[in-house]
């Protein structure tokens, strides 16, 4: 299959057919010109229509099988609509939609199993459901008010915050059976974890603290005083740090992974919630909401965080309550939605700066979470109150620089999908550098090549993004699976 990029550069896509797999080769011809994506073109492709009152609150996108998961939760008032909706990535149609139980409120994808995990808030439950079959395998037992999800990759484990029993419940990825249950702070609302450390981070909003429990002991080793209602966790993989936002102090404790030590705290602006790590300059974006509710501002801002001095380095004036973020490392843009504003922002990721607003329609739309899709480079936004899920296509446009020496005239990776090694063919003529981004956007692994191979057994099952780059700053971007 020939593609064409430009006028200057084809991609070439060649399926080779085994007895055993089906082994995909992919060929850049680079001609004279080296194209870089430069997106300007963002436009809603769709909108999703859900379920009769199916009001979509929370997303996720699986890599395995290029399914996007969508919870429905019932509005005040309509008949119950307590569903997960599952769409294919590639079609953007409906592939079913499945009754869990009450409130189904976070996701999280285990990828050794290619599971996805949904917590039903109301029913102290968590639907486990298989990613090839669409089917429930199982209902795991959580404590009161299960909120929040994350997925340790090194154990194979899930983590379960429950709001209410202040708690996490602890849950085998093999056999779907609770493990153990820790106890935490008051409040825990959001979890993450750090796959370096191998430790799973809890704020308790309402104890002003922060709980960190090992991933292999399953047992709490550190209680780390934070501000007042510590309300949004991200884990930076660059330098190792926990971020996590401080809604009424208006301020981020930056907490190191090693020591679970406060090595600092940064003062942001009025009511900081959602955190993102940007991958592109190392920096930490946080969305700060002011009061909950429209209009509380009707400007709200995003400081962004330069992760290495810990300092503000630009303060981005946006909608009202920028709740979400995500990021594709092919165009190198950063995406978020503010809530009451009903729209989504498309923003430059190397310089911070605001590309495209893209209205999500008009009230009642209220976009409340978001995704990436990286194999059809997509994003989608849940809209709590119009019943259905918006899809935003990236036009990709390009822009031609300068041809140099550094490259080649073609491009090998394989195999693709990997399980141990992934070859790059000799076409650099100097030596040459490389990222490997998850479908998050965050770089898991860096390094350099040797001998055109890289080693990838590390990684867990799933889609990432490999980024080549030479001596003279040119650069490739390719997507490969690790399969195993």
């Amino acid at each position: 299959m020939l593609v064409k990029l430009g006028t200057d550069i084809n991609l070439i896509i060649f399926n080779m057919k085994s007895s055993t797999n089906i082994l995909k080769i992919l060929i850049c011809l680079l001609v004279f010109k080296l194209v870089v994506i430069e997106s300007n073109g963002q436009w809603l492709e769709t909108n999703i229509a859900l379920p009769a009152q199916a009001s979509s609150r929370d997303l996720i996108y699986n890599p395995i099988s290029n399914k996007i998961y969508g919870a429905n939760v019932p509005d005040v008032g309509m008949p119950s609509q307590r569903s997960v909706t599952i769409i294919d990535g590639n079609t953007n149609k409906i592939i079913t939609t499945i009754q869990v139980a009450e409130g189904p409120r976070d996701f999280c994808h285990n990828t050794k199993n290619n599971s996805i995990y949904v917590a039903n808030y109301y029913a102290d439950s968590v639907t486990v459901i298989d990613g090839v079959s669409d089917k429930i395998i199982a209902i795991v037992p959580a404590g009161d008010g299960p909120r929040a999800l994350c997925y340790n990759s090194v154990d194979n484990k899930i983590y379960c915050a429950n709001e209410f029993s202040n708690n996490v419940t602890i849950i085998d990825g093999a056999t779907n059976k609770v493990i153990t249950t820790v106890a935490v702070g008051t409040t825990p609302r959001v979890i993450c974890y750090n796959d370096i450390s191998n430790k799973i981070y809890c704020p308790n909003a309402g104890s002003k603290n922060l709980t960190i429990i090992d991933g292999a002991t399953n047992s709490v080793v550190a209680t780390v005083t934070t501000g007042n209602m510590p309300r949004g966790i991200v884990f930076n993989p660059a330098n190792n740090k926990i971020y996590c936002t401080n809604y009424s102090s208006n301020n981020v404790s930056v907490i190191d992974g090693v020591t679970n030590a406060v090595v600092s705290t940064i003062s942001v602006g009025a009511g900081p919630t959602a955190l993102f790590h940007n991958p592109i300059g190392n920096k930490i974006y946080c969305g700060n909401m002011g009061e909950p509710g429209p209009e509380t501002p009707t400007a709200c801002t995003i400081s962004v965080i330069d992760a290495t001095t810990n300092f503000v380095i630009k303060t981005i004036t946006t909608g009202d309550e920028p709740m979400a973020f995500a990021f594709s490392p092919v165009t190198k843009k950063v995406y978020w939605i503010n809530e009451w504003s009903h729209n989504l922002v498309v923003a430059n990721a190397a310089n911070d700066s605001i590309i495209k607003i893209i209205s999500l329609g008009s009230p009642p739309v209220q976009p409340v979470d978001i995704c990436y899709n990286p194999v059809n480079e997509r994003v989608y936004t849940a809209n709590r109150l119009t019943y259905n899920i918006s899809v935003i296509k990236d036009d990709l446009s390009t822009t031609n620089i300068d041809y140099t020496e550094g490259l080649k005239n073609s491009f090998v990776i394989y195999p693709n999908p990997a399980s141990e090694y992934i070859s790059v063919s000799e076409v650099f003529l100097n030596e040459i550098s490389y990222n490997i981004f998850n479908i998050q956007g965050s770089i898991i692994k860096t390094g350099k090549t040797s001998n055109m191979k890289i080693d990838v057994k590390q990684l867990q099952q799933g889609m990432y993004l490999l980024q080549l780059n030479d001596l003279n700053g040119n650069s490739i971007v390719c997507k490969f699976l690790i399969h195993k």
